[in-house]
C-alpha cells in the first residue's frame, strides 16, 4: 500500500518538476525543481539504483514516461537480463560491489563476476565502481574489481575502458 503511494508522490515530483522546466522564468525560484530543471532537456542526468528486473523495467518506463531524456541505472544487478529495453533507450549502468554473493539461491556462484562480461556481450555500456561497507577504500579495489571482470570474460581492453573512458562517458 505505502509504495504504490510513494510512487504517486514520486509521479506528482516528476510532473511539477517537467511544468517548471517548460518555464523560462518562474514566479519564485524553487531550488528543488531548479535541480531537476535539466533532466527534461538532458543536460542533467537521473541515476536511478535498481537491481532486480521488475525494478529496472518500471524505472526505464517510467524515466520514458516523465521525458527524462538521460537515464543511469546504478547496480544493475539483472541488467543483463533486460538489455534489450537498455540498449533501445542507450541506458547505462554503474556496476556496483563485483566481490558479492549472488542474490538468488539457484544462480551460479560466479555470476556477479561475470556481470560485465554479460553486459559487454549485449552491448550495454557500463562502468565499475566500488561501495558497500569500504567505500574509502573504493578507489584502490576499483583495479582489483577489474581484474576479476577480466578473469571472468572481459577483454583486457574493456576492463580498463570499464575504469576509464566509460566511467568518465556515463
Amino acid at each position: 500500500d505505502r509504495r504504490a503511494e510513494q510512487l504517486e508522490e514520486l509521479r506528482a515530483l516528476f510532473e511539477r518538476a517537467k511544468a517548471y522546466a517548460g518555464t523560462t522564468v518562474a514566479d519564485k525560484v524553487d531550488l528543488r525543481m531548479e535541480a531537476m530543471r535539466g533532466l527534461f532537456n538532458g543536460s542533467k542526468t537521473l541515476f536511478v539504483h535498481a537491481d532486480v528486473v521488475r525494478e529496472i523495467q518500471e524505472a526505464v518506463l517510467f524515466a520514458r514516461e516523465m521525458g527524462v531524456r538521460r537515464m543511469v541505472l546504478v547496480g544493475g544487478y539483472d541488467a543483463w537480463r533486460v538489455a534489450d529495453l537498455l540498449r533501445e533507450r542507450k541506458i547505462d549502468v554503474v556496476l556496483q560491489r563485483l566481490h558479492t554473493l549472488p542474490q538468488r539461491e539457484d544462480e551460479d556462484v560466479d555470476l556477479p563476476y561475470r556481470l560485465p562480461a554479460l553486459l559487454k556481450e549485449r552491448g550495454i555500456r557500463f562502468c565499475l565502481s566500488y561501495t558497500g561497507d569500504m567505500e574509502r577504500m573504493g578507489a584502490r579495489n576499483r583495479g582489483f574489481t577489474a581484474g576479476t571482470a577480466r578473469a571472468y570474460g572481459l577483454a583486457s581492453e574493456d576492463d580498463l575502458r570499464a575504469l576509464t573512458l566509460d566511467a568518465a562517458a556515463i
